[in-house]
C-alpha cells in the first residue's frame, strides 16, 4: 500500500511540474545602438515598408534621407526636397512594464511620405546602419527599416 501511494505521488508531481507554458515569450524591442548619434550621420534610404503583406518600398527606390540632430529630416528625391521632424523617445520602464524605445516622423501628408508619418517602435535587432522599425500598434503590421547609405 506505501508502494502505491508512494508511485501514485511521484506520478502527480512529475506530471504536473513538467509542464510546458504555452505562453510565446515576445521578442525584446529595446535597442543597444544609440540612435541619437547614430541617425544623424550619413545619408539614409527606405531599405523595406511593408504593410502587412504588401511591399511598399518601391516607392522610395531613389529617395535619400538626411536625420540632422536638431529633429529635422530632409528627404531628396532626384533633386526635389521633402522636409519632415524626427524625435527619439527612449524606452521607460513603468509600473514593472518595459517600454519601449521609439522613433516619431512627421512627413507630411504628401505621397509616399504620409506612409512613413507616425510613432514607430525601434526593434532589438537594429544596427549602426540597418534601424529596424515596428510601427506602435502591433495589430498593425507594419515595419520599416532605414538602411545607411
Amino acid at each position: 500500500m506505501k508502494l502505491v501511494v508512494l508511485l501514485l505521488a511521484v506520478l502527480v508531481t512529475t506530471t504536473f511540474s513538467c509542464k510546458k507554458s504555452d505562453d510565446a515569450v515576445p521578442a525584446a524591442t529595446t535597442a543597444a545602438i544609440d540612435v541619437k548619434t547614430v541617425m544623424p550621420v550619413g545619408s539614409w534610404s527606405v531599405g523595406t515598408l511593408r504593410q502587412r503583406t504588401e511591399d511598399k518600398s518601391s516607392s522610395f527606390k531613389n529617395i535619400s534621407f538626411v536625420f540632422s540632430a536638431d529633429g529635422s529630416v530632409t528627404a531628396t528625391d532626384n533633386g526635389k526636397t521633402t522636409k519632415g521632424t524626427w524625435v527619439y523617445s527612449p524606452a521607460v520602464t513603468y509600473y514593472g512594464g518595459n517600454g519601449l524605445a521609439s522613433i516619431t516622423l512627421s512627413m507630411g501628408t504628401s505621397k509616399p511620405f504620409d506612409m512613413l508619418s507616425g510613432t514607430w517602435n525601434l526593434n532589438s535587432a537594429s544596427t549602426s546602419s540597418n534601424l529596424l522599425l515596428d510601427y506602435k500598434e502591433p495589430a498593425e503590421d507594419e515595419h520599416l527599416s532605414f538602411v545607411k547609405l
